[in-house]
């Protein structure tokens, strides 16, 4: 029994080490610009899929940006916001990152996971 539990810790750990892990170089980072950004600054927790790691979104609470219906229900101004100002766990980026940068990761990444239309 105790073997069990032992091993499931080490499941979980390991789980939640991976869901932080930060490789230096990625197809985000090759694609220059904002995705530049992106990849330094968010992919850490919404993942280069736009999902975020499955422990992250239950624990904190990461939005799935390929979700149709949270794309939906997000303005664009929340977003903004959110991301200047920081919320839960996520850090303020306002005077880390310029005006126009925090505006295109919205604009641009953010909106980019947006599901494609059913045919």
């Amino acid at each position: 029994m105790k073997k069990i539990i032992l091993v499931l810790g080490m499941f979980v750990f390991c789980a939640l080490l991976s869901c932080g892990c930060n490789p230096k170089r990625t197809v985000l980072s090759d694609k220059g610009g904002i995705w530049a950004v992106y990849d330094r600054e968010c992919r850490k927790c919404h993942k280069v899929s736009g999902k975020g790691c499955l422990i992250g979104r239950f624990i904190f609470k990461i939005p799935n940006f390929t979700n149709k219906k949270w794309q939906d229900n997000a303005s664009d101004s929340r977003l903004i916001i959110a991301v200047a100002n920081g919320k839960r766990k996520m850090p303020a980026y306002k005077g880390k990152l310029t005006d126009e940068e925090i505006v295109d990761l919205v604009k641009v990444c953010v909106r980019s996971f947006y599901p494609p239309a059913e045919k």
